[in-house]
């Protein structure tokens, strides 16, 4: 096993404080972990998540098992750096599943013990905000009690604009249907000049954090 063990004495005078408190399992001020994230190397970053991790759970890591429906690679959008999607223009190298599609896939890891269905995918003209309240509602039917992580921002942003709803109306709809959390894709770079360089037409910086 490595040594996570930490010389304190060997830390920058102006964390030791805070990574005592740590250490003491005392919780730390957002100025605190602000100025962690800012000046301490990752290493150490690293040896104090796990300590505090082996505090909480002993030496046990904890996973989920999950599978991943792509409803489409067909996208409204052009990223430049995108080598997953494909246009309306080229159907040729495309998939679009139907909803009774991507229930029998989940259907057929009945006895896998899976305890998640992640689904992204392509942002598809007519796969909109009912058409995806619809699938998680028929995923719940069989699987109740499975974990939805369903739909970036990207793609959220998208089916409430078509929707006519706020981003507010729209996750409140998937949630009652069964959706209990978001993946983080779609983010890339925030910083807006590079992001009108390598996807203008996608979702903005804002909206993204919004959603």
């Amino acid at each position: 096993m490595l040594d996570t063990t930490l010389d304190i004495t060997l830390i920058q005078s102006n964390l030791q404080p805070i990574v005592t408190k740590i250490l003491n399992q005392k919780r730390i001020s957002e100025k605190e972990g602000l100025l962690l994230y800012s000046n301490a190397p990752l290493p150490l970053l690293g040896v104090l998540a796990n300590t505090i991790r082996e505090k909480k759970n002993g030496n046990k890591t904890y996973f989920n098992k999950n599978i991943h429906i792509e409803p489409t690679n067909i996208c409204v959008f052009d990223c430049k750096f995108c080598s997953y999607s494909r246009l309306l223009s080229k159907k040729e190298e495309a998939w679009e599943y139907t909803i009774d599609q991507m229930v029998d896939q989940l259907k057929s890891y009945k006895d896998k013990g899976i305890t998640e269905v992640h689904i992204v995918g392509g942002v598809h003209p007519k796969m909109g905000l009912h058409y995806f309240i619809e699938l998680i509602k028929k995923i719940k039917i069989i699987r109740p009690d499975i974990h939805v992580k369903a739909f970036t921002a990207v793609e959220l942003e998208y089916m409430c604009r078509k929707a006519k709803v706020s981003y507010k109306e729209g996750l409140q709809l998937l949630k009652e249907a069964g959706q209990d959390s978001l993946p983080g894709g779609g983010a890339e770079i925030f910083d807006n000049k590079i992001r009108k360089q390598i996807c203008e037409d996608k979702c903005s910086t804002k909206q993204w954090l919004e959603i």
